[in-house]
């Protein structure tokens, strides 16, 4: 039985990832070849490439599809790609997510593909798929994991400072804001730490397109964990209820009202044994 993922001293190029590809995946697709297979463009990665490999050959099914993922230049300097990878394993190890790392080579992952629908704003209120996400967030914030001193909030936030140009930006006023938000606030935001307080692997960037709908089986997917560290657990909820209005041409009319947040939440915290 292989281990994965299996790791390949290759770096692809997009400008010839078609020739370049077969010979990367022929150990987990050893039949696969550019006759018998499409590649597909992902539009939606803002900091990599993101490209999917389907077997022309099972045109209904695309189960044994392939997700390959091109890291961007230098996003490595504020995103732990080896966290990533160990989210994704651990998610698959736990049942959580069937989608597996299959390859990681120098550059870039491959991991199999979720197949269904990427949710837009309409999707995410539908009740049958809200509840799925609930349940789904839920199982997430389930899985055992060692807690660090810090949420990933503040780590992030502090690394992005870090890359910024302190000649250029005048940083004192942030940092002292990030301090107060780590000192002062966030211990206080939830007085009882069954209600989130307590940190929880999150994936940490809940956008409707990172979320998958599959009508045929009525499953949930989540992709995109670039971000996926310990977190507060109502951050997960509060970033995803604020994605409701999406990233571009932001409409927070339709942020969730007070019942759908409270059934929503009805849903997610039974997910998590809490009773409410």
């Amino acid at each position: 039985m292989k281990s994965y993922p299996i790791i390949e001293n290759v770096t692809l190029s997009n400008s010839s990832i078609t020739n370049e590809i077969y010979p990367l995946i022929k150990s987990i697709r050893s039949d696969w070849t550019s006759l018998n297979t499409r590649l597909v463009t992902f539009t939606e990665g803002l900091t990599n490439i993101i490209l999917g490999v389907f077997d022309n050959r099972t045109p209904d099914d695309d189960s044994n599809a392939l997700i390959v993922k091109i890291y961007g230049i230098q996003i490595e300097l504020f995103i732990d790609r080896q966290a990533e990878i160990n989210a994704m394993i651990k998610f698959h190890e736990h049942g959580v997510f069937s989608q597996r790392v299959l390859i990681q080579f120098n550059n870039g992952i491959i991991y199999e593909f979720a197949p269904g629908k990427t949710c837009s704003r309409d999707d995410v209120r539908e009740e049958n798929i809200s509840k799925l996400i609930a349940i789904k967030l839920a199982e997430i914030h389930n899985i055992p994991v060692e807690e660090t001193e810090q949420p990933y909030i503040i780590l992030i936030l502090r690394q992005f400072l870090k890359l910024l140009d302190k000649n250029s930006f005048d940083l004192s006023s942030i940092i002292s804001d990030i301090d107060i938000i780590e000192e002062r606030i966030l211990p206080r935001l939830i007085p009882n730490p069954k209600y989130g307080q307590d940190l929880v692997l999150c994936h940490n960037d809940l956008l409707v397109k990172n979320i998958i709908y599959n009508n045929k089986n009525q499953t949930i997917s989540f992709i995109d964990f670039e971000f996926t560290n310990l977190n507060y657990a109502l951050f997960d909820i509060a970033n995803h209820f604020i994605e409701y209005a999406v990233v571009e041409d932001a409409d927070f009319t339709i942020y969730p009202s007070h019942d759908e947040q409270k059934k929503w939440l009805k849903i997610y915290f039974q997910g998590v044994g809490v009773g409410v």
